[in-house]
């Protein structure tokens, strides 16, 4: 498989734990634990920005790529990272409507 692909795949995956880990630590609006609901999505973002850092950290350290393998400056970064969002928040928005935020 090219790196590349290993990279949007990755991506994918992690996604969707991160979709379930919002999910399974109930941020939501109506999380009486962590209270306004600004502060609510704001460490829903926060939980989505570690994941995305985290599979930086695996495409960097663990796989080994860079620059040269991914064909461009930063692709390390970049790559995928559309793929990530919309999972991330897909899967999230379909796990609190179906299992609830409760």
């Amino acid at each position: 498989m090219k790196p590349t692909s290993v990279v949007y795949w990755l991506r994918f995956v992690i996604a969707i734990v991160a979709g379930f880990a919002n999910n399974s630590l109930h941020i939501g609006q109506s999380n009486p634990a962590i209270g306004d609901p600004t502060l609510a999505l704001l460490v829903g973002i926060g939980l989505g920005l570690a994941f995305y850092v985290l599979s930086i950290l695996i495409v960097r350290h663990v796989f080994g790529f860079g620059d040269a393998e991914l064909k461009g400056k930063h692709r390390d970064v970049t790559l995928g990272g559309g793929t990530f969002i919309v999972v991330w928040v897909m899967v999230s928005v379909l796990l609190n409507t179906l299992i609830g935020a409760s």
